[in-house]
């Protein structure tokens, strides 16, 4: 009898997580963007699997964002001091490495990478990436490649969004004209109903 209860609990439960799910007209979103690059080479394409990055809690705790003296002005009052040279030099340093840690996230899932220089865990090292990824072989063109993808898997190429957001307009007003073409067809077929219809009275009319 327990062992049933517990069975049809667990089933509720499935069932339940199931509904929680986001849909987009019935169909579910599985899982992160994920896409790829290949970098020919004599000795056999390099290729990076590139999946966007859906917690940035990791990075939060490694690397807190900085806060602003508190300066006291005229009358006592307590203000955050935002145009503190240092300050805006530590807000700089945090968001490279906010970028150096979307990047190797994001490059992290490919099969058996490694590094030589670059320590997740060490927020320092994670600049030296880049660095690695010359010293392999790869050009100041490709590196740039690598990261223009990176950045595109992640939603953040502004380009690409663009486009999408274009090619999502231009889908609405396909749409939109089919359906004003399908309400004036009706609208021209109900027309041309009443207008026949008026005619064979008139014609009823006069035998």
């Amino acid at each position: 009898m327990v062992l049933l209860m517990i069975k049809r609990f667990l089933n509720q439960y499935k069932e339940a997580r199931k509904r929680r799910q986001m849909r987009i007209k019935g169909k579910k979103i599985e899982g992160p963007n994920t896409d790829f690059i290949v970098f020919p080479r004599p000795d056999g394409d390099v290729v990076f699997k590139i999946q966007a990055v859906l917690d940035m809690e990791p990075f939060d705790k490694l690397c807190p964002r900085p806060k602003p003296p508190v300066m006291i002005r005229p009358g006592g009052i307590r203000a955050e001091d935002v145009e503190n040279p240092k300050h805006k030099a530590a807000i700089q340093e945090w968001v490279e490495r906010r970028g150096y840690f979307i990047a190797l996230q994001s490059i992290r899932v490919t099969e058996d990478l490694e590094w030589d220089t670059v320590d997740y865990s060490k927020p320092e090292t994670w600049k030296n990436y880049q660095t690695e990824l010359k010293s392999a072989g790869f050009s100041e063109f490709e590196v740039g490649r690598l990261i223009n993808k990176v950045l595109e898997t992640n939603g953040l190429d502004e380009d690409k969004m663009e486009q999408a957001r274009s090619r999502f307009l231009a889908m609405q007003r396909e749409q939109a004209n089919g359906q004003d073409f399908q309400q004036e067809e009706q609208s021209n077929t109900q027309s041309g109903e009443l207008v026949n219809g008026s005619t064979s009275n008139r014609q009823g009319s006069r035998i």
